[in-house]
């Protein structure tokens, strides 16, 4: 049967190898890298080629055991929910989408026959599907996925009552549109359960329709990038339809086109994911969370953490609105390349830098509209995100969802990474969202930041004050001379500030209660940011020491907006506001920054050069993987 959920925990842990693979610490980052053995090397590899990379008798079986134990973990927690009071709650409040809610319930509790009674979770199938039968994304997901897992023992009215959904003209609910993620729920489980259910489909097109989608998909992601990239809000949810043509499509093709895309989620996952936080730049979602959001539950059960003794904790802490995001992936087959494991982890040699362009939100021609930069250390990641529009518009755009600024601070305790963010507050105080008047310069830890708002950003409503927000746990900063200086766990974090008038906001606001700002207020504002490792510095006047070394310069700011910063770590950035514009002018080290384009990926670990149709990841130690589009489909192949 091709369809099959992963549940083998007890007769893998019997089968497991009794040798586990040495550790040996990394010279950059003071964590353990696992070293595999030449015949365990060449295994990955070949298994990182294929659709099907579960191996249940190979000697790599220790990290199937641990998948299985999360996977338990989540569904125990999801399935302990109260199903009838969940039912009489959207009744009460009359939501629109009852089964986003019901279905995760229903579905962790069938995968436990021990412990519950499937008669329930039947009878409340009959229902929702009466109330509410339309065919909606965020029902589809998991929907399709109980269908297969449980077709055997499916009451005929419920058997029914999925066949019914092929048939005219109910079956041309699978072809509708809405979002990025909306697509990949519902055209995707739809063309699963199409090609594997066996049923008619009234309408054949729908299905041809719902494949050409996805290879365009497929080809845009390989091409030019995605829309909604790195979302840490709704990568999730596109992850659980792409999951469902996985596992159960009968077509190997549909099966190799679902692989291929969550490879290229995985892979962006992996690469920014920071100790449980989604680092870095977003399309749609600010993660300030630790293995508490829609991405990082996924990361979760993919690859778990270094210290698997916190599994227990995390399943328990995570809010159940993230956590059922966990649940697909937790019942599937899939899983990444065994080449992401350590660069999701971080356990790579760091530091590292990233560079990375995203398209227009829905076009398949229009690249290098967004640029990204990110840089990697043992203690913090930063990212910033340019835009190049100036707009105030507020309804039918994502700019308000856009994370142009996050620092990710690690906590070495694993449980709450601090995140800090810097810019204007048109969408939130929080300095979320893209502000029209938003525009950065980054070069690995430091970064300039301006707002000069026009008349036109005046009578928009762009509050003329920008903010660096962060937890209000690490109190308030201390002094030296222009600089004002945090503290946070392993890092330190310091600013320079510019503007009519500095102000400390405790906290931010009402609603953000836990967060505190330093507040520049007035229609010209500017700072410069920098980031340092207390491993660096070990002390506040080593710190200080440091910054005597920095050079600023701003004797032109006030006539022509520049500033000029060397970096703590010697890197010289040159920055001048563009007032009717949205990218400042700028130099990096001597050279101007060029945004022509910019590679869809470009680091040390993970490359995608603009165009060029291929994925590829360097592993230290397994070596290159890559995927490819070809006009029959996509390609694997990975080599030492």
């Amino acid at each position: 049967m091709r369809y099959w959920v992963v549940n083998l925990f007890l007769a893998i842990a019997l089968n497991a190898c009794a040798t586990f693979p040495l550790k040996n610490p990394t010279l950059e980052s003071g964590v353990h890298l696992t070293q595999w053995t030449k015949a365990q090397k060449e295994e990955l590899r070949q298994r990182s080629t294929q659709t099907q990379r579960l191996a249940p008798h190979s000697s790599l079986d220790t990290t199937e055991v641990e998948f299985q134990r999360r996977s338990l973990l989540i569904r125990q927690r999801i399935a302990r929910q109260n199903l009838e009071e969940r039912d009489r709650w959207w009744r009460r409040n009359d939501i629109p989408d009852p089964h986003k809610y019901l279905l995760p319930i229903i579905l962790a509790r069938l995968s436990l026959p021990e412990d519950y009674d499937p008669q329930p979770n039947w009878d409340m199938l009959l229902k929702l599907e009466k109330e509410r039968p339309d065919l909606y994304h965020f029902r589809s997901m998991l929907d399709v996925r109980i269908f297969f897992l449980y077709r055997d023992q499916l009451p005929d009215p419920v058997k029914a009552s999925y066949q019914s959904m092929l048939a005219r003209p109910r079956v041309e609910e699978w072809s509708e549109g809405g979002t990025e993620n909306h697509g990949f729920m519902q055209r995707v489980s739809g063309l699963a359960l199409m090609d594997g259910s066996g049923f008619p489909v009234g309408l054949p097109h729908v299905a041809e329709t719902n494949e050409a989608w996805l290879r365009s998909q497929l080809d845009k992601f390989l091409t030019i990038g995605q829309g909604e990239f790195h979302s840490s809000t709704y990568y999730g949810y596109s992850i659980a339809g792409l999951l469902n043509l996985y596992d159960f499509a009968e077509t190997p093709e549909l099966r190799e086109l679902a692989t291929a895309l969550l490879d290229w989620y995985a892979t962006n996952m992996a690469l920014r994911l920071s100790w449980g936080t989604s680092g870095g730049a977003e399309s749609r979602g600010f993660d300030r969370n630790t293995w508490n959001n829609g991405l990082s539950a996924v990361a979760w059960v993919w690859w778990g953490t270094p210290n698997r003794t916190n599994d227990q904790a995390i399943a328990e802490g995570m809010q159940l609105n993230y956590a059922r995001l966990a649940l697909a992936p937790s019942l599937s087959s899939y899983r990444p390349p065994e080449h992401l494991r350590a660069i999701a982890h971080k356990q790579v040699p760091l530091t590292f830098s990233v560079q990375a362009s995203h398209p227009a939100y829905y076009s398949h021609h229009a690249d290098n509209h967004l640029w990204e930069t990110f840089y990697v250390t043992p203690d913090y990641t930063v990212g910033t995100l340019l835009e190049g529009s100036r707009d105030s518009q507020v309804e039918g755009t994502i700019r308000a969802q856009y994370a142009t600024y996050k620092l990710v601070i690690r906590d070495p305790n694993g449980v709450n990474n601090p995140v800090v963010s810097l810019g204007g507050t048109y969408h939130s105080p929080m300095a979320t969202g893209k502000t029209p008047g938003d525009q950065y310069l980054q070069e690995r830890s430091a970064v300039i930041y301006q707002q000069i708002l026009t008349k036109s950003d005046v009578e928009a409503g762009v509050p003329a004050q920008s903010h660096l927000v962060l937890p209000m746990g690490y109190g308030e900063p201390r002094r030296h001379e222009d600089w004002y200086i945090w503290r946070i766990q392993e890092t330190w974090l310091v600013a320079q500030v510019w503007g009519d008038e500095i102000a400390l906001k405790i906290p931010v606001s009402e609603k953000n209660a836990a967060y505190q700002a330093l507040a520049a207020i007035g229609s010209k504002t500017a700072w410069i940011v920098d980031v340092a490792r207390v491993a660096e510095y070990p002390t506040f006047d080593s710190l200080i020491r440091a910054l005597k070394r920095t050079e600023v310069r701003d004797a032109a700011w006030e006539t022509e907006g520049s500033l000029e910063y060397k970096s703590l770590v010697g890197d010289q950035l040159t920055m001048t506001y563009k007032p009717q514009g949205a990218i400042a002018i700028a130099t990096i080290n001597g050279k101007p920054r060029q945004l022509e384009n910019w590679p869809v990926l470009e680091s040390p670990y993970v490359r995608q050069p603009l165009n060029s149709g291929f994925l590829e990841v360097k592993e230290p130690q397994l070596g290159i993987w890559r995927l490819r589009t070809t006009p029959t489909g996509p390609q694997w192949e990975a080599k030492p």
